[in-house]
């Protein structure tokens, strides 16, 4: 019989060495996200002036035209990103603004460690946060609205099985988590019909791809003033290539037998992710020949949802697992190589 209880992994208590990492990892996490200088990092003027001008409330004229519909009022709540002028306004009204950008992101972090804390092991997700080229050196410490919306959507889902629900939170943070809803929302749709799922998000994924432009003139927001539609930031095939090569765990989670091991409630949220993860694949890998701007503003969440799939690769009497498990980490060690030597670790080494 499987286990009810709330989201959670195997006795992760009973593992002491394990829960250790990971308390290690978190201090290393609190002590970049508290001690790094933050004075030269790109986007930090930018942050420093959202948080000193949001508690002037100027923002809401944005949400106080009186003949807008309710919908365009809906729609609002995400292209004007309510959430984070909430958390702008919160925090730039009783802290500093430099100080506000260090809450942000030590929030941010722990967020993202309690999330992950409860799988089976919660050392390799922190592990992948700290050497993927957009986890903790680009969202967990510069692109902190990207970050910040990632590690609330992950903790709703893997914490509390609300996956639909964090995704609405985080997209009115970030407003390309949007995107994700409709393949959480299939993904509860379809329960345990896995095979629907995949089909469900993969053609909903082309179909968003295919009328990518009109999307984003629709739910862009400010970023119509900032960005072309027809603007290419994914100019190679392998940027595609490395998209379907991450969705392989994610499929072999939805169409391996279940893991009679695994606790019932985690593998709900668990293939909430796979879907949520084939879906951002199939709509990257659409765009890369029907909406480059699309490809490149999303291509991020192909990534960073491996931070749950790849630990939780059933590898026990299975092959496939560790043949595809040994895959990925070879694939991660190769983005950590890439990655140090364009520099993006530099960060760590900074102030």
């Amino acid at each position: 019989m499987h286990s009810h209880t709330p989201a959670s992994g195997a006795a992760w208590t009973d593992q002491p060495a394990v829960l250790f990492g990971w308390f290690v990892l978190v201090i290393i996490l609190v002590a970049y996200s508290l001690g790094l200088d933050r004075t030269f990092l790109v986007d930090q003027q930018n942050y420093l002036q959202n948080f000193a001008q949001a508690p002037t409330l100027g923002w809401l004229d944005r949400f106080s035209d009186r003949d807008a519909s309710l919908l365009s009022r809906l729609v609002a709540l995400f292209t004007e990103e309510f959430l984070w002028q909430v958390w702008a306004t919160a925090l730039g009204s009783v802290l500093s603004p430099p100080t506000s950008v260090v809450v942000t992101v030590l929030t941010l972090n722990v967020l993202l460690a309690l999330a992950v804390v409860r799988l089976p092991d919660p050392v390799l997700p922190l592990v992948i946060w700290l050497i993927l080229p957009v986890g903790f050196a680009v969202t967990g410490l510069l692109q902190l609205r990207q970050g910040f919306a990632f590690a609330l959507a992950l903790y709703f889902t893997l914490r509390l099985n609300r996956p639909v629900l964090g995704l609405l939170l985080a997209a009115s943070i970030h407003a390309t988590f949007l995107l994700a809803v409709p393949f959480a929302a299939i993904a509860w749709f379809c329960k345990r019909n896995h095979l629907l799922a995949i089909v469900g998000s993969v053609s909903l994924a082309l179909v968003a791809a295919y009328l990518g432009g009109v999307l984003f003139e629709a739910f862009g927001g400010r970023r119509l003033k900032i960005y072309n539609v027809d603007q290419t930031e994914a100019t190679s095939v392998l940027y595609v290539f490395g998209a379907l090569l991450c969705s392989l765990p994610s499929l072999q989670r939805l169409l391996a037998p279940p893991n009679s091991s695994e606790p019932t409630l985690l593998g709900q949220s668990l293939a909430s992710i796979a879907v949520m993860h084939i879906g951002v694949v199939a709509f990257v890998a659409g765009s890369f020949f029907m909406f480059p701007l699309g490809a490149g503003r999303v291509g991020y969440l192909v990534m960073l949802l491996l931070i749950p799939i790849v630990p939780t690769i059933q590898r026990r009497d299975s092959t496939l697992g560790v043949s595809l498990f040994a895959l990925m980490v070879l694939y991660l060690i190769y983005l950590a190589v890439k990655t140090a030597i364009e520099g993006t670790y530099d960060v760590y080494f900074a102030g």
